[in-house]
């Protein structure tokens, strides 16, 4: 069986690819990858964010790799942070953010990257990081996606002179055509590629860190780094239509969401009216269940009920749209991983000699229902991510999949279950076909049904957009039919596949 990979950026899966042609595993790919995607990908992907990492060894072993952020182990006065809102002009809509030192929380990317490598990695570090370096060194071309997104955070690129060094050119941000440089990445991969995970969670670059962060409004101290640890846990599992689904457990709520969703798809019976109008109502009623049960993991888990695993955390819930991207790969050994990777979006500060952007996950309301500063120290931040592994009835893994899109990860990843085991669409159609969202009281309706929603109908307000938008998230997916995998990058998000 041919290996497969699904990604966010042309470079980012052809750094998996050769590393699967030079005789690694998937595991080794994906740890190429995702130092790739750090410059490939830089408004989700940094050293100073986070992701987490659902895998499948070839002898059966499931496990997800959380290596998200973690809230600091002591909080500074509020009147001592440099902590402020940006706006985000969105299209349709405008957000704030919070940004500035005081918005970072503990990084676990680079931790994640040499665990990930410990337990799973079968190619020496220093071959892995090479392309990172290559890459960061001689630079990257900026496409389509990328500079939508540097043109969406323009004003948190510029909150630094860093920021405005690497990602404006004449004044504007950088334009499709020109070409991102991150030199000081390159010689901090090539250093931390000789000196393991300590090279930023312990000696010079820590320092700089906690030194720039005491001294200009931050948290993080040196304890912070040193103690921060990836955390192995066994992915949340559950039944739907006779397919074992694994994916992100607790205290992530994502994968929850999408255990609930589908829960309550399995209530009506599978193929009930054609495509388009049948799934439509489908949907809708599944999204009318689950906001009536919200976000609240209580709630979730009593609605689940064996999957009750809650209440032993402590935790904040996530609503925020993010800047996230996923990929996934499968080698001809029979391992598997889905990785799904985050920096929020930038607090804008970078560390000295690095060129790496730290996050602002201590920054977005929505992260923290009960208002800013309200975090709870040295906890491990929860996430709408949901990297997904789909095993059939006979146990052999079939789908394997995930998203960008903050609050609508899991929405996305259910309808697009839905379409692949519902439906049995072919791959390509279940990714490209419309979807919808419900929240905030507002049904969202992609473009592309032919059946459009009465509005007098409903209690909530309706929205039916034009046409397809990454609003609508970015399911990257690899789906098996017989003995041939296939692969699928959302074009929402100008997925890619090799």
């Amino acid at each position: 069986m041919r290996s497969a990979i699904s990604a966010g950026h042309d470079l980012t899966a052809d750094t998996a690819l050769q590393v699967l042609k030079d005789g690694g595993n998937a595991f080794d790919a994906a740890i190429a990858a995702y130092l790739v995607s750090f410059i490939a990908e830089p408004c989700m992907a940094s050293a100073g964010g986070g992701a987490f990492a659902n895998v499948l060894t070839a002898d059966g072993q499931l496990k997800v790799f959380d290596f998200f952020c973690q809230t600091p182990l002591n909080k500074r006065a509020v009147d001592e942070l440099e902590f402020y809102p940006v706006d985000v002009n969105f299209g349709e809509t405008t957000e704030t953010f919070h940004i500035g030192r005081g918005a970072c929380a503990i990084p676990g990317a680079i931790a994640g990257v040499f665990t990930m490598h410990k337990n799973l990695g079968s190619m020496p570090m220093k071959y892995l990081v090479e392309p990172a370096i290559i890459a960061a060194k001689n630079g990257v071309i900026v496409n389509d996606f990328q500079h939508l997104d540097f043109t969406l955070l323009e004003k948190i690129f510029a909150a630094s002179e860093k920021g405005k060094e690497l990602f404006f050119k004449d004044g504007k941000v950088l334009q499709v055509g020109d070409t991102l440089k991150m030199p000081a990445l390159a010689d901090f991969l090539d250093y931390m590629s000789r000196e393991g995970e300590s090279a930023f969670y312990q000696g010079e670059v820590a320092e700089k860190i906690v030194r720039d962060y005491r001294d200009n409004g931050g948290q993080l101290s040196l304890s912070d780094l040193k103690n921060y640890e990836v955390v192995i846990r066994d992915p949340l599992q559950f039944k739907f239509r006779g397919k074992s689904i694994y994916t992100n457990p607790a205290p992530s709520t994502g994968g929850s969401i999408v255990a609930l969703l589908l829960n309550f798809l399995s209530e009506t019976p599978k193929n009930q009216q054609p495509w388009d109008f049948g799934h439509m109502n489908q949907v809708r009623e599944m999204l009318e269940k689950f906001a009536k049960v919200g976000t609240k993991p209580a709630d979730i888990a009593a609605q689940l009920g064996q999957f009750n695993v809650f209440d032993k955390y402590n935790f904040h819930q996530t609503n925020r749209r993010g800047s996230t991207s996923h990929f996934n790969i499968v080698d001809n050994k029979g391992n598997a991983i889905a990785l799904t990777t985050t920096i929020g979006e930038g607090c804008g500060q970078f560390v000295e000699g690095t060129d790496i952007h730290m996050n602002n996950m201590l920054g977005e309301a929505a992260l923290l229902p009960n208002g800013f500063h309200s975090w709870e120290e040295n906890v491990r931040l929860s996430s709408m991510m949901s990297p997904t592994l789909v095993l059939d009835e006979h146990n052999r893994l079939e789908t394997v999949l995930g998203s960008g899109g903050a609050s609508r990860i899991p929405t996305m990843i259910a309808q697009v279950l839905h379409y692949l085991i519902d439906y049995k669409m072919e791959l390509n159609e279940a990714i490209a076909a419309p979807r919808m969202h419900l929240e905030h009281n507002k049904l969202n309706v992609e473009g592309g049904f032919s059946h459009q929603f009465d509005q007098k109908n409903y209690p909530y307000e309706i929205n039916h957009w034009e046409g397809s938008s990454l609003f609508f998230g970015g399911v990257h997916t690899l789906h098996r039919r017989k003995n041939e995998w296939l692969a699928v990058g959302d074009q929402r998000r100008d997925g890619v596949v090799r």
